[in-house]
C-alpha cells in the first residue's frame, strides 16, 4: 500500500472518554488496528497490533508500533496505562483472561478495556481491510466476567468499559 493509500486512513475513535480515566505518560494501546485511542497525548502511545496492514496504516501516520499479539507484548512490556479497546472479544476466553491478567501485571497505574456487552457476531474486516481473520469475534463478556474491575455500562452503544486501578 503505497503512501497516497495511506491518507486518511486512521479513524477516529468515537468511544467516549470513561469516567476515571487516567492520564499515563506512557501507555500500551493493545489492538489498536486503525483506531488507535485519542482521549489525551501520552509522551509515549505504543500501539500493539498483530496483523501487518494495520501497523502498515500506523506507521505511516508516526505511531509507535509493537508488531506482536496482545499476550506476547504484555508479557515483556511495562507502561503506565494498558488500553484494550474492543479487543478481548477477537480472543477464546481463556487467552483473553490470561492476557487481562498479563495487562494488570504490565500496568503500573490502570488497564482500561472495552468491549461490546455479550455475544456480537462479526465475521469480516469491520474496517473494510484484508484482516477478517484479526477481526472476527471469538467471545462475549458481561460485566460479571470481571470481578473486581470498575464497570461503565453504555448502554447506547451496546457496550461496556472494564477499569482496573491500582
Amino acid at each position: 500500500m503505497g503512501p497516497a493509500a495511506m491518507e486518511g486512513m486512521i479513524l477516529e475513535h468515537t468511544l467516549e472518554r470513561p469516567d476515571g480515566l487516567i492520564d499515563c505518560a506512557t501507555v500500551l494501546d493493545v489492538g489498536a488496528g486503525v483506531r488507535p485511542f485519542q482521549w489525551y497525548r501520552p509522551e509515549r502511545h505504543i500501539c500493539v497490533e498483530p496483523y501487518g496492514q494495520y501497523c502498515d496504516i500506523l506507521r505511516w501516520h508516526g505511531y509507535e508500533v509493537l508488531q506482536m499479539t496482545a499476550d506476547e507484548a504484555l508479557a515483556n512490556q511495562r507502561a503506565e496505562g494498558v488500553l484494550m479497546l474492543d479487543v478481548i472479544e477477537h480472543m477464546e476466553k481463556d487467552l483473553a483472561r490470561r492476557v487481562l491478567a498479563l495487562a494488570r501485571d504490565a500496568a503500573s497505574r490502570q488497564v482500561v478495556v472495552y468491549t461490546p456487552l455479550g455475544f456480537m457476531v462479526q465475521e469480516s474486516d469491520a474496517w473494510g481491510y484484508d484482516g477478517h481473520e484479526w477481526q472476527r469475534h471469538r467471545s462475549g463478556w458481561t460485566p460479571e466476567d470481571l470481578p473486581g474491575w470498575t464497570i461503565q455500562v453504555q448502554e447506547s452503544r451496546r457496550g461496556f468499559f472494564a477499569l482496573w486501578t491500582k
